[in-house]
């Protein structure tokens, strides 16, 4: 984008507007991405599945969600971002249509597998549109702001469906989930379309496709190299990465199951009470946004003090985790609230120290598909776990131990070789 567009009133007015658009656009996609791992506890009592199966069908969306995390990342370097994301949540839209529709498992993982594809398609374009448009500090206050709406969305779900869909449709509530995640995302569809197009009408904003990668000019004429890129620390970063994702998603998914089958509670009130965890993210993601603005100077520096930190809370959590249901509860959400920090550390600011290579999109992309590589080697993998161990917890749970013990040696050893790169 030329400078003088980016300064002129006109895109700051426009900037404004992209600041609710762009959240708007998380909600809708973790409404439409996160309703089957929040109600496949009610998907399993309902529909007899074991837990393996169940988790199995997440695993292929991540598994699909990952891989279109990085071909979208390079398309959205390439070619016009908001076409990118409007053709993702139409996708998206149909897929939890046709998901409480489908009658057997196969259509299940197949319609499932789609969506994964589909919602790859709406971070890295939202990624690039956020960092041409804004500066340093907006961009650090919006991309919380996206993630904050994003948990809000998971908030949503956990609340609708044991107080209204649960209430009003019985064991059949869960289909009532995909049907109203469907419909508020058909909603946020119509009001992008609109609001995106009056911002490129009154600004003129095209993002035209560029052949060689770079975003309208910027870049520097620098270019990524393999060399660089390894030189920057940049494969302990990404095993971080897949580490975070493990547990975020790995205890988010599974906290559910794990306090039903501990304290032998109904899946729709181990539901609601698992709540809790996507609260207390949207906390840890308005505390990390202002830390982040006023005092974090190295984001990977940051992100391994707090895996030491997650490691102390679910080293607790291993001891008393079957002690009483509240305390394990505040655990789970303490831990996956310090994720969701470092996710802000890695996923939101790390893309952007590439912007002089001209390729946040496409590592936006990457990066962001690792997280998922970690998210879906933790819904098969721990539910495996427990199946094997007659749903055994504190196992699980000593596995989560080691994960951010080895997140946190990870993240240290890489601050060395990203502070020279990003200097």
């Amino acid at each position: 984008m030329e400078t003088s567009l980016k300064n002129s009133d006109a895109m700051r007015r426009a900037v404004k507007l992209l600041s609710i658009l762009c959240p708007l656009i998380y909600f809708a996609s973790y409404l439409t991405r996160k309703d089957y791992g929040v109600i496949f506890t009610a998907i399993i009592e309902s529909e007899g599945m074991t837990d393996d199966v169940a988790g199995f069908i997440e695993t292929l969306a991540l598994i699909s969600y990952g891989a279109g995390q990085v071909i979208s990342g390079i398309l959205g370097d390439k070619f016009k971002p908001q076409r990118i994301i409007i053709c993702g949540l139409s996708v998206t839209m149909l897929c939890n249509v046709l998901m409480p529709l489908s009658p057997n498992n196969l259509m299940r993982e197949i319609v499932w597998f789609i969506n994964g594809f589909a919602q790859s398609m709406l971070w890295p374009p939202l990624v690039r549109i956020m960092a041409e448009t804004m500066d340093a500090k907006t961009y650090s206050r919006v991309c919380a702001n996206v993630n904050v709406a994003g948990i809000g969305g998971t908030i949503f779900l956990y609340l609708s469906y044991p107080l209204i869909w649960q209430k009003l449709f019985g064991a059949s509530g869960w289909r009532a989930t995909f049907f109203s995640s469907a419909a508020l995302c058909g909603v946020i569809l119509a009001v992008w379309a609109f609001g995106f197009g009056s911002v490129r009408k009154k600004t003129g904003l095209s993002f035209a496709k560029n052949k060689n990668g770079k975003a309208d000019g910027d870049g520097g004429g620098k270019k990524l190299t393999v060399k660089v890129l390894l030189g920057s620390g940049f494969v302990l970063i990404a095993l971080g990465i897949i580490l975070q994702g493990v547990l975020r998603d790995g205890i988010t998914d599974w906290d559910p199951k794990m306090i039903k089958d501990t304290f032998n509670l109904e899946a729709d009130k181990a539901i609601l009470k698992a709540v809790i965890l996507p609260v207390i993210g949207v906390i840890s993601l308005k505390l990390v946004g202002y830390v982040n603005e006023k005092y974090v100077k190295d984001e990977v520096r940051a992100a391994g003090i707090v895996f030491t930190a997650a490691l102390a809370c679910l080293t607790v959590l291993f001891f008393f985790h079957n002690q009483n249901e509240y305390l394990t509860l505040a655990l789970s959400a303490v831990s996956v609230g310090l994720m969701h920090a470092i996710n802000f550390f890695l996923i939101c600011i790390v893309p952007l120290k590439f912007e002089k290579y001209g390729v946040v999109s496409t590592m936006s992309g990457v990066i962001n598909s690792l997280t998922y590589v970690g998210s879906a080697a933790a819904l098969t993998g721990f539910g495996a776990i427990s199946e094997a161990t007659g749903h055994n917890w504190r196992i699980v749970i000593g596995v989560w131990v080691g994960i951010a013990a080895l997140g946190a040696l990870v993240c240290f050893a890489a601050v060395k070789p990203w502070k020279k790169f990003r200097s």
